[in-house]
Order: C-alpha cells, then sequence, then structure tokens
C-alpha cells in the first residue's frame, strides 16, 4: 500500500495579504496622528517661547547667552534677574532665567497692537480685530502690507501691577523679506524718537552657515545699536516726510565705504562671502520700514515736543 503524499500548505491568500496592508496602515496613520497631535502642544510653545526671547533680544531686555539685562544709573547694560510679577532686578552674576520667567516678562512688557496709515496707534479691542487670528493670518506675508500693521509697545520695568498703562520706552517692529535661499524673519526695536535702533534679531533664516547666517549672530547685530533709519542727505538734514527709509548693509566695512559720509550712521558692515544676504537685509528694512513711516514721524514729533 503506497504512502499518501502530504498535502502543500496554502498560503495566505491576496484579499488577506490586501487586508493586512491595509490594517497596519490604518494603525500607523493613527499612531502618527496621535504622535503629532501630542507634540503640536510642546512645538508651539517652543515657538513662542524663541520668538519671544527674540525680540526682547531686539529690544536688549534679553541676551544671546541666555540671561535677562537691564540699564543700570550709568545708561550701561548690566546682567539683571527675575524679581516676579514681569520685574527685573540687577544682579552681580548672570541668572538663566526658566522657561516661565522669560515668558512672564516678555507678557508684561511687550505689548502687540496696531498701527493705522496715519501712524495711530490701537489696540486690537479698538481696532475690532481679531488679535489671534491677525497674527497667525498675517506672519508669512508681512504685518506691514496690512492697512493695520502690528507693533509691540516696550514697556519700562514694571513698578507696580498696571504696568500696561505706563508710557513705552520703545517699540518693537516685525520684519520679513528674502535672504539669498528663503524668506527671512526678525524684528528691530527703535526708541520713543522714531529714529533710532534699540538693537535687531533674525528667528528665522535658511541661509548658508558661517556666511549669510551671520544675521542671527550676535557680534554682527551689534553693528545696528545705535544706528538711523532716515537717511541723511549731503549736508547732513533729514527730512522726516522723503527721507529714505532703512538701514543699509554694504559690501565691506562702513568706516571705508562710506568714510566722512553721513549716511554712516544708516549703514552696517556686511559679511564676507554673503552679499545677496545682505542685499536682501536691506531691501527687508527698506520695504517694512517705509510702511511705518507714518508712525515714525509721529512718535518723533511727539518726543520732539516734549
Amino acid at each position: 500500500m503506497s504512502e499518501q503524499q502530504p498535502q502543500p500548505k496554502s498560503g495566505p491568500s491576496d484579499l488577506q495579504i490586501i487586508g493586512f496592508v491595509v490594517i497596519l496602515s490604518l494603525v500607523c496613520a493613527i499612531i502618527l496622528a496621535v504622535m503629532a497631535s501630542a507634540l503640536k502642544v510642546p512645538q508651539e510653545t517652543a515657538q513662542e517661547l524663541d520668538r519671544s526671547q527674540q525680540m526682547m533680544i531686539a529690544a536688549r531686555v534679553f541676551t544671546h547667552e541666555g540671561y535677562f539685562q537691564i540699564k543700570n544709573d550709568k545708561g550701561e547694560y548690566v546682567p539683571a534677574k527675575y524679581a516676579g510679577n514681569g520685574k527685573l532686578a540687577a544682579s552681580e552674576e548672570k541668572v538663566y532665567p526658566t522657561r516661565q520667567e522669560i515668558l512672564d516678562v516678555y507678557q508684561h512688557r511687550f505689548i502687540p497692537a496696531l498701527v493705522d496709515n496715519k501712524g495711530n496707534i490701537e489696540t486690537f479691542k479698538e481696532a475690532g480685530v481679531d488679535q489671534e487670528k491677525y497674527l497667525e493670518d498675517y506672519k508669512k506675508s508681512g504685518y506691514y502690507k496690512q492697512p493695520e500693521k502690528l507693533i509691540y509697545k516696550i514697556l519700562p520695568n514694571p513698578v507696580n501691577e498696571k504696568n500696561e498703562d505706563a508710557a513705552p520706552i520703545g517699540y518693537v517692529i516685525p520684519v520679513n523679506g528674502f535672504g539669498l535661499w528663503d524668506a527671512i524673519y526678525g524684528y528691530l526695536a527703535v526708541e520713543t524718537d522714531g529714529a533710532t535702533v534699540i538693537g535687531i534679531s533674525w528667528y528665522e533664516q535658511k541661509e548658508t552657515p558661517g556666511l549669510g547666517a551671520n544675521i542671527a549672530e550676535e557680534a554682527w547685530q551689534k553693528n545696528f545699536y545705535g544706528k538711523k533709519i532716515f537717511q541723511p542727505d549731503s549736508q547732513g538734514k533729514i527730512n522726516l516726510e522723503s527721507a529714505p527709509v532703512g538701514i543699509t548693509v554694504v559690501k565691506g566695512e562702513v568706516k571705508t565705504v562710506l568714510a566722512g559720509s553721513p549716511k554712516e550712521n544708516v549703514a552696517v558692515d556686511g559679511m564676507p562671502g554673503a552679499t545677496l544676504t545682505g542685499n536682501g537685509v536691506t531691501d527687508a528694512y527698506r520695504d517694512v520700514l517705509s510702511a511705518y513711516r507714518p508712525f515714525f514721524i509721529k512718535v518723533h514729533n511727539k518726543t520732539e515736543t516734549q
């Protein structure tokens, strides 16, 4: 009697394979969706923290190294520490604040507002504008292109809980433009005269490391301290109504390129090997600051009469 041959085992059918792939894909999609949702809030918080720090760097309230600073009685910047309720106190050493302390100082001292085409400052409520939607809708295209332009009032170091009623000690203008490779986003802070630069920062850029990316470095940004945004004529006179507005990044060094010229004070040294990035920065300051001219004139005239 011959032995019965074993029947070959059949594998999964095409339908089973397709079903397994579909189920696996759905499970992976669900896992990715859950992870993305879980990471969204931390990512948004990190972005908010970075923008807050960069704005305070432009206003010289915070340093690139990561600690607060304030002016002493001599007008010199010295290290400061968090003293509660958004207040800073001079410190003999560098004290590195927590994330919450950074955000608290930012929220107490940097107040978003709107500027109309006549240079008048309004709150979002007064302008009838939804603040959250406005900030989100125009952050890429540029706030300076809107009829109501974004500005941040820099309030003084708090002395009481009603600091929002205090007179601003400066203003921050959001700046955006294009570098060599992509869009660039930053801040420029001006004093209450509407003409003198407090400081700058660039919080988003994709320029070449070691070249154009130096726009985000402290060493280069220091060149802007005390610069003017209104260009004088050949006699050194400034007509706020018609003078070109902005800051020029020259090719080379200002002291060589513009030696003895009244334009020295509205220009900064270029970055070696990054001429096109420098041109983009120049264009960004010209385009953005020109849109705020009525505001600068208004606050400048107000300062002149005080």
